[in-house]
């Protein structure tokens, strides 16, 4: 659709930007993380001052409703060696080769036992996303901008939103699932997706504050497997149960 143009144009913002600081990683993770941060907020800024107008029929008639993201959390992580990751994010190949071999260390580095994530589907990557695809996943639906030649995989999730129902006062949502049944009103067709739009708003005119993002540990590598990272253990409670240190990454941006 013609409005979804003005949304790929916000995520591409991350794109320029990155390219216009000319960063690398240089091993510091909080530095690059900051740095990456910076380039995500040009379009944070579009995303939180714009909102869609999704339509759908129930029960034969049709309704419709308005979603204003007013939290969002930025992934980001570089497919290869020596470069930046993010364990968490789920789009990415180091993640499949995680879950794959995850508890199985001795498998994973002699490639024993049983065929990789990759070779099970004769393929080398998972594919990159194209700029604007939606990636629903356990928590929630990411809005994606990947990126092939610079190898690396981005995205946004709504973390929190408001919702106007049939022109009603917005309500808070602070559950991010809940966006599977307010965007996806008919479920995801295969023939069309035109039943969500973009509209843009005055970027201008919000104030958005960064802070870490919700229920994310920090990682450490695990052992010497470039995939392979666990949480950082702070320590246990009084069930016994792990405490994790909190990531530090302030990727998360909120509407003020």
């Amino acid at each position: 659709m013609e409005s979804f143009g003005l949304l790929k144009a916000h995520l591409d913002k991350f794109k320029n930007e990155r390219q216009n600081l000319g960063i690398t990683f240089d091993g510091d993770r909080k530095a690059y993380s900051d740095a990456i941060a910076n380039c995500f907020m040009k379009c944070a800024r579009g995303i939180l001052a714009g909102h869609f107008i999704v339509t759908g029929i129930v029960k034969g008639v049709k309704v419709t409703r308005i979603i204003y993201p007013s939290v969002i959390e930025l992934y980001y992580h570089e497919e290869g060696d020596g470069r930046f990751k993010d364990p968490i994010m789920y789009h990415t190949n180091d993640r499949k080769l995680y879950d794959f071999y995850k508890d199985k260390y001795e498998e994973y580095k002699e490639r024993k036992g049983r065929q990789s994530y990759f070779d099970k589907r004769g393929i080398k990557e998972i594919p990159y996303f194209p700029l604007g695809s939606l990636n629903p996943h356990s928590s929630g639906i990411d809005i994606t901008f990947e990126n092939p030649e610079m190898c690396y995989r981005a995205s946004l999730l709504i973390r929190e939103y408001y919702i106007s129902f049939d022109g009603k006062e917005p309500i808070r949502i602070e559950n991010s699932t809940d966006l599977y049944d307010d965007m996806l009103l008919n479920g995801i067709t295969l023939d069309n997706s035109d039943w969500i739009e973009w509209v843009d708003g005055d970027a201008a005119s919000i104030t958005v504050a960064p802070a870490p993002r919700k229920n994310v540990s920090a990682y450490e590598k695990y052992n010497d497997a470039p995939e392979l990272w666990r949480k950082v253990v702070l320590d246990k409670n009084e069930n016994g149960k792990y405490i994790f240190k909190p990531c530090e990454f302030k990727w998360q941006f909120n509407r003020k």
